[in-house]
């Protein structure tokens, strides 16, 4: 019979994981935890050393490493104050976890009061060969409240030779007279960067290459753990060998990449839903859980709110440093406003997603719904317009069906116009280049007759810049003096301007809500690069927007009475909130009431 060889599986069995290999053995060691360290080290180098310890905090954080360094230094049979020397067999026995005067005991399987009294008979024997009698009781929050009570009186006097050491991650749920009885140890979630130069320190000893992209995905998915780092560690190096690639680091750890992150914001913010249902279609074919790329998408925009809040660091942020740029790119889409509505409508796509029969319809349906709530207009705005509107001026924004070419009257026209009338003030974009118009070149309706004619004289603007013959010349000129790569692509899409003494009046046409607030929060921007096209100080407005700078304001001309109030109540009827506002309480409107 021939012989099996167990030397590969010998082999495969005798391996240790990372975590294990690489677990602090002395004080200097614990990476993180410096005010844990220190305090233990000045108590034994002081003989301040108390009889009972609680150690919490969260998942790998270092609980029972500490324990057991602390139970070395306890029972270390050289005579150094505070370090083990981790070479006597104390030392040594404890590491392996097979002293006999140190017992690791876990509370999740030994709940009961008569596990405790069994602890408890035990405490009366003195050690077999060390200093202390160290008991060790992990997740002790398991105990029930019969245990707990059965320890309570051996807890606060116990023998001289022994030493108690609790370690949970559940502070809350330890009884306050057990807590009272022992030197409390609070563990802290580990700093990104001491686990990163970590990780980078292990993976340089076991020869493995891997890049610095890869040892910062491992660092940020393991939530300050520094266990549940070389936890994903050994995985991504079990997959990749000697040498990691980044695409399998991302995959393994079931990460999504930070540029598909990127498109997707990219994509809700300009409303580009091609784009967004590309994304969801790439998703869902390379495998990916559509709840968790909902889950980081969410905290992608948490990310956004935070940069726009002006916070820059890395750990708070909880993504590498080498993101900050593309963060701080992606924020500029949106205002602070934005990013609220935007989390909080994704809380409820979240939600929804757990419950959906179809989760990529849901997950798509949930992305447009945000692409459109970019375009909302803020209830400021609205309220600004109304109030505009009762005092007879001209909104300052106004929806892209709706909004006037510039130089039309800048108050309500008279309630007899003619709906043709009506629809010829409504800008609508025309195929080639537009002629620049001056102030003069249209007149409000109504005008004397001799007003009209007095219109018909050579106007006097501005003279355009040499080589300039129409608005879309203009356009583009100014546009490429911006010197913001969004901004010029926005000006580009307006659909002309006009000159009015020393103002420059911008039509943006039907253009997005969002292009129109990006053109109004820049227009000191866009005047100082019209400045440098004409060579000299030019101020710029949007059409249907308050006069700004030198520019005068029109005059407004009282309307006869029982003419204007009737059509500022049409008007603001045709708002979309005030419709829905009708239809939700559907009484009568006076006319009387618009002023108030």
């Amino acid at each position: 019979m021939p012989q099996v060889t167990r030397g590969p599986a010998l082999s495969a069995m005798q391996y240790q994981v990372l975590a294990r290999k690489w677990r602090p053995q002395y004080f200097h060691e614990l990476v993180g935890q410096d005010h844990v360290s220190r305090t233990l080290l000045n108590a034994l180098q002081s003989g301040r050393v108390a009889h009972a310890f609680l150690f919490s905090g969260p998942r790998g954080s270092g609980k029972t490493t500490t324990a057991r360094i602390l139970a070395k230094a306890l029972n270390c049979h050289v005579a150094k104050p505070g370090e083990p020397c981790g070479q006597c067999p104390a030392c040594a026995e404890i590491a392996a976890g097979n002293c006999m005067d140190v017992l690791e005991i876990d509370a999740a399987s030994n709940t009961g009061v008569d596990n405790v009294r069994d602890l408890i008979e035990r405490i009366q024997y003195r050690p077999a060969r060390d200093r202390h009698k160290i008991f060790i009781v992990d997740e002790a929050h398991m105990l029930s409240t019969a245990a707990f009570n059965a320890l309570l009186k051996t807890l606060e006097e116990p023998p001289a030779h022994v030493v108690f050491i609790l370690a949970t991650t559940e502070y809350h749920k330890i009884p306050a007279t057990i807590l009272s009885r022992c030197q409390q140890y609070s563990f802290k979630l580990i700093r990104y960067p001491l686990i990163f130069e970590r990780l980078k320190h292990i993976a340089r000893s076991e020869n493995v290459r891997i890049s610095d992209f890869a040892l910062e995905q491992v660092t940020f998915a393991s939530g300050g753990s520094m266990r549940d780092a070389m936890s994903a560690l050994d995985q991504v190096i079990a997959f990749g060998g000697e040498t990691v690639r980044d695409e399998d680091a991302v995959m393994l750890l079931g990460l999504v990449e930070p540029k598909v992150l990127s498109e997707t914001v990219r994509a809700i913010g300009s409303g580009d839903i091609d784009a967004i249902l590309k994304v969801v279609a790439g998703q869902v074919e390379t495998g990916q859980d559509l709840q968790n790329f909902c889950r980081r998408l969410l905290g992608q925009f948490r990310n956004l709110m935070v940069v726009k809040a002006g916070v820059s660091d890395t750990a708070l942020l909880g993504v590498p440093e080498s993101l900050l740029p593309d963060l701080r790119s992606q924020a500029e889409l949106f205002s602070k406003e934005d990013l609220l509505r935007l989390f909080d409508a994704f809380l409820r796509v979240e939600a929804d997603l757990r419950y959906a029969t179809q989760v990529r319809f849901q997950l798509e349906m949930g992305l447009i719904e945000l692409a459109q709530i970019t375009r909302l207009r803020p209830l400021e705005e609205v309220i600004a317009d109304f109030t505009r509107l009762a005092g007879g001026d001209a909104p300052a924004r106004t929806p892209a069906a709706t909004t006037r070419p510039a130089g039309a009257p800048s108050k309500p026209s008279p309630p007899a116009a003619p709906p043709a009338a009506a629809a010829s003030s409504v800008s609508r974009p025309v195929a080639g280049p537009r002629p620049v118009r001056s102030a003069q070149s249209s007149m409000p309706p109504g005008e004397a007759p001799k007003a009209e004619a007095a219109t018909d004289s050579p106007p006097a603007a501005m003279p355009l810049p040499e080589g300039v013959h129409d608005s879309r010349e203009l356009i583009l000129r100014i546009s490429a003096h911006v010197r913001k790569e969004s901004l010029e692509s926005i000006l580009q899409a307006i659909s002309g301007a006009e000159l009015q003494g020393g103002t420059l009046i911008l039509d943006p046409g039907p253009i997005s809500e969002f292009y129109r607030r990006q053109i109004r929060e820049n227009l000191p921007v866009i005047a100082n690069a019209a400045s440098e096209v004409f060579g000299k100080p030019v101020n710029v407005q949007i059409s249907g927007s308050p006069p700004q700078g030198r520019t005068s304001a029109p005059v407004n001309r009282p309307d006869p009475p029982g003419e204007r109030k009737p059509d500022v109540l049409e008007r603001a009827k045709k708002e979309g909130v005030v419709q829905s506002f009708l239809e939700v309480f559907p009484g009568p409107v006076k006319a009387e009431e618009i002023d108030s």
